[in-house]
């Protein structure tokens, strides 16, 4: 039997772990290959029932829930489930196994990372007192091991999940809500370490919508890529005093060595100055070179300026943020003056970015009519004459998830073996 404080701790983590809609995905790969087969996430099994109800090789039948999106999560766990072969049940029997059966050595591993030898109800494994003689970790883990006592902790996880997310309708998992600082995805702790490169002097530029102060950093330059990377930072204040930017535009900027005219790295040296950086700045250097198939002949053309957050708050006044975006490019392209391409990560921030056979068929379209608007009116802006070049559109799906950068890496490594 699990002692009611273990059982209090581990539903109190999980809590807070679906206010994150982040279920431990830290643990993947430590707990064993049974609980990596769980959700990293409520939308991840969202998007896997989309997925295996869709096209000809559909393994069940869609939930109406799914079809309706302003369903909440709750009728959709009562939703009958029915398989192609003829089995039925309800989704929230898959959602128990996936969402809460299959957290518990990650909620375990969460809520006593050094477990000792006389928890109370906590079955520690063979290998705890091993660990620190360099046996596999994984020997070491905590566990419950009794079925009946995970089937009944895996209960009370589901009362939690219903209880903390059962009138969210399903829309909510797949759009990005407007955060109390009145910005989608913006925060106050966005920009790089201000240890990680040697700032160069801020510069103040006034507009019609207010004044944009726009920092750059440079980066520790690695000869070995023969590219020179920047972080550049810029805010637009209605109000100079106000602490709050009122619109924000952040993004990188890369300047290649040339010899006779021409970019010296290339691909893999661009991809290596971003690695260099963060998981967001190398994914979005992917998504440009497999986006583009001029990517090579641009970058000999002239350096680069990536725009990867561009966002006003939600009470600001029209017009700041096409304001904040155009004196950071101004202001950027008099800094570093061969920069000759802009690229835009084009994403509707009200929306998460997933592929369309992983998204409710409604808020897909909703969100492919957001993108359409939203790249008629960058267009508009004429970004390419900001920097006597041309503007570049990606989408880089994969945000700055860490796993998504290391597979970029893995492949990089591959293509470049003769």
């Amino acid at each position: 039997m699990i002692a009611n404080a273990l059982r209090d701790r581990l539903m109190a983590v999980y809590g807070t772990w679906l206010e994150q809609d982040d279920l431990g995905r830290r643990y993947v790969g430590l707990c064993g290959p049974e609980s990596d087969h769980g959700a990293t996430s409520v939308r991840q099994f969202l998007e896997e029932l989309v997925r295996t109800s869709s096209g000809p090789k559909a393994v069940l039948e869609r939930p109406t829930a799914l079809d309706h999106p302003d369903s909440t999560l709750l009728q959709l766990l009562r939703s009958p489930l029915v398989l192609r072969t003829g089995a039925r049940g309800f989704v929230e029997a898959v959602a128990l196994q996936a969402l809460c059966l299959l957290m518990i050595p990650r909620l375990l591993l969460e809520a006593d990372p050094h477990p000792g030898p006389i928890d109370l109800g906590l079955q520690l494994g063979a290998g705890i007192l091993d660990e620190r003689e360099g046996d596999d970790p994984r020997t070491a883990l905590p566990s419950i091991d009794d079925p009946a006592d995970r089937a009944d902790l895996a209960d009370s996880l589901m009362k939690v999940l219903k209880a903390k997310l059962g009138h969210r309708p399903i829309r909510s998992f797949f759009t990005v809500e407007v955060a109390g600082n009145g910005y989608r995805l913006w925060g106050p702790r966005m920009r790089a370490p201000k240890d990680a490169g040697t700032s160069l002097a801020r510069r103040i530029i006034p507009t019609s919508a207010g004044s944009v102060s726009v920092d750059v950093m440079r980066y520790p330059y690695q000869e070995e890529c023969h590219v020179h990377a920047y972080e550049w930072c810029a805010e637009l204040r209605e109000q100079a005093s106000s602490d709050l930017p009122d619109a924000v535009a952040y993004g990188m900027a890369y300047r290649f060595d040339r010899e006779e005219g021409l970019s010296v790295g290339g691909k893999s040296g661009l991809m290596t100055a971003a690695d260099g950086l963060a998981d967001v700045d190398l994914l979005q250097v992917s998504a440009f070179l497999e986006q583009h198939v001029d990517a090579e002949a641009l970058m000999d053309e002239g350096d680069l300026a990536f725009v990867w957050l561009w966002e006003r708050r939600s009470d600001a006044s029209a017009g700041a943020g096409r304001a904040c975006l155009l004196a950071a490019l101004g202001d950027l392209s008099r800094r570093l003056r061969n920069i000759r391409t802009v690229v835009v990560d084009l994403k509707p921030y009200q929306y998460v970015v997933t592929d369309a056979a992983g998204m409710p068929a409604t808020v897909h379209i909703e969100k492919l009519e957001a993108l359409d608007r939203l790249q008629t009116f960058v267009e508009g802006l004429r970004l390419g004459e900001v920097v006597k070049g041309h503007c570049r559109y990606i989408v880089n799906r994969e945000g700055d998830d860490p796993d998504a950068a290391m597979r970029v890496l893995g492949l990089a490594g591959l293509a470049q073996r003769p």
